[in-house]
């Protein structure tokens, strides 16, 4: 930012000059960028208009600058393009671009034209314009309207016991962690996590100075008997829909999972995070409904059924955990967005996030089949399909004498962004066939078959693809 010395004869007008100079030569300023006006200069820097307007004059004369009719002085486009070699050009790192991928097979994200953003726009509007409203939603632990949505939600469509002042509102999966690792951490120095499981949850805790067990999963089941021998008494589930293999954890291990925990002063912490998109049977309860003695943490997301920028989550403490909370809920400030919150309670209590749940439901486990059978036609005996019956990505085994690692850089190569099962990983896997995860959600229909086109190009052992 501008800094004028005073302790020098040169001219302020000259020290102006000479700085937006250096600042737009090494692209520091680009071409359309607003200048500050003439008088909020003058103000900021404690000079007169005049020796600021000579300042903008000179720019201007040079092209560095121009002005708009009635709007403020702008950088002007030098008319070249930076060179890497060029002493004056910032350093870039390339690290830090992101590629574009034609065909985004990793993201689990809704596509942006499927969610009803004219609705959204509308609560919003009403929101902004009730700032009493805002005001009185002003709260550390979740805007109240939105916790007593998501209370009755909760209940209806998972079967989840939850009071309103049980329901913790955070920006997101990560960040109730965060606050659930400091609440923990007294009682419990490791927890059990599924393997394969949720990575991000499990670096998450291991940031947070706990050790990680590894309990397995074996044919898409948690291994109960592994669970037990381990010693720890905190373990990470995620019983309705494993991921990443995509199982269902059946009654009879859930009742186990519950006795384990009562027997050995345990807690469950169940992430559901995406229960809204089954696509046969009645849709399986929450292992939290099950619970008569608050031995489980549920976690709960919209993140597979809202779009990526509306990111909210919650979580429901058992009542044993609330005194500590409140004890400690000074460390927590609320990090999401309180107007999203309020839109979001609306969304919930008109009706509209039901009637999303039921479009996508429709959409996704039409556009799940398609995928799945082109997969088959396309690789054939080289592929086996899991079959859907819940959440955005069908799981495959690839047999190939490629690496996953390798497979995974030729499907870039070709467009194709995937997720390797060997990531979700704590202790690397022995399996022959390749795995990967394949979402559907941000894919046109119209598009798969190209996508599953590019993907067996990538595939193909053949040279010179």
């Amino acid at each position: 930012m501008l800094q004028l010395d005073k302790s020098i004869s040169k001219p302020y007008y000259v020290q102006i000059y000479e700085y937006y100079r250096r600042e737009i030569e090494a692209h520091r300023m680009v071409a359309g960028m607003r200048l500050d006006s003439v008088r909020e200069l003058a103000q900021a820097a404690g000079i007169s208009k005049m020796t600021v307007e000579k300042a903008y004059y000179q720019l201007a004369s040079e092209g560095y600058i121009l002005r708009r009719h009635k709007a403020r002085y702008e950088v002007a486009s030098l008319g070249v393009e930076m060179r890497p070699d060029d002493a004056t050009a910032p350093v870039r790192h390339e690290a830090s671009r992101r590629p574009v991928y034609a065909y985004d097979f990793a993201s689990g994200d809704m596509a942006l034209e499927r969610f009803p953003l004219d609705i959204w726009r509308k609560y919003m509007n009403r929101i902004l314009s009730e700032p009493d409203r805002l005001l009185a939603a002003n709260d550390d632990q979740g805007v109240p309207d939105l916790r007593q949505a998501l209370s009755r939600y909760v209940y209806e469509t998972r079967g989840v016991h939850a009071e309103p002042s049980q329901i913790i509102i955070g920006a997101g999966t990560i960040s109730l962690l965060g606050v659930l690792t400091n609440l923990l951490h007294e009682k419990y120095a490791c927890i059990g996590v599924e393997d394969p499981g949720f990575r991000l949850g499990r670096e998450i805790f291991r940031n947070s100075g706990y050790s990680i067990v590894p309990i397995p999963i074996s044919g898409g089941l948690l291994h109960v008997d592994a669970l037990e021998a381990s010693g720890v008494r905190l373990v990470y589930v995620s019983p309705s829909h494993q991921f990443p293999t995509g199982t269902v954890m059946p009654a009879g291990i859930r009742h186990r999972l519950l006795h384990w925990a009562e027997k050995t002063d345990g807690l469950i912490i169940e992430d559901d995070y995406d229960s809204e998109l089954r696509y046969y049977g009645r849709p399986v309860p929450a292992l939290q409904g099950l619970d008569r003695h608050g031995r489980v943490v549920y976690m709960g997301a919209l993140s597979k059924v809202l779009p990526f920028f509306i990111r909210l989550s919650y979580m429901v403490l058992p009542p044993q955990l609330m005194p500590l909370y409140e004890q400690r809920r000074s460390l927590f400030r609320q990090g999401a967005s309180v107007p999203e919150q309020c839109v979001l309670a609306e969304y919930i209590e008109s009706g509209e996030l039901a009637r999303q749940v039921r479009r996508l439901r429709k959409e996704y486990q039409e556009k799940g089949e398609l995928l799945g059978r082109l997969l088959v036609e396309t690789f054939g005996q080289d592929i086996v399909v899991g079959r859907l019956v819940s959440g955005v990505y069908c799981h495959i085994r690839l047999r190939s004498r490629l690496s996953e690692g390798e497979l995974r850089r030729r499907a870039e190569r070709q467009g194709c962004r995937v997720l390797s099962m060997q990531s979700f990983y704590e202790t690397p896997s022995q399996e022959t066939d390749k795995e990967f995860l394949l979402s559907f959600s941000k894919i046109p229909s119209c598009k798969l078959r190209d996508a599953v086109a590019a993907l067996h190009r990538a595939w193909s052992e053949k040279e010179g693809y």
